[in-house]
């Protein structure tokens, strides 16, 4: 396993990409508690003026299929999916 820092949009984008979340991962289970930190971390961030905010560890596994590239996300997939919403 190779581990490397990259940012959060540069990780998300491309048209080429699918991000899958295996069916032996947990269900989405964050709360309104959950949102708010995340909401009230981002808030801070722009108040402050600061460049960047650590979101915390994505562990994915690339998959190639074809024309598309897949992502399959082992850890973070709550984040990632609150973030995406």
């Amino acid at each position: 396993m190779k581990g490397s820092e990259a940012q959060l949009l540069v990780f998300l984008e491309g048209s080429n990409n699918r991000y899958v979340i295996p069916v032996y991962q947990r269900k989405y289970d964050w709360k309104i508690n959950q949102c708010r930190q995340l909401f009230d971390d981002l808030k801070k961030l722009v108040a402050e003026g600061r460049k960047s905010h650590f979101f915390g560890s994505i562990v994915s596994q690339i998959v190639p299929g074809g024309s598309k590239i897949e992502f399959h996300i082992i850890d973070g997939q709550q984040r990632l999916t609150t973030v995406t919403l």
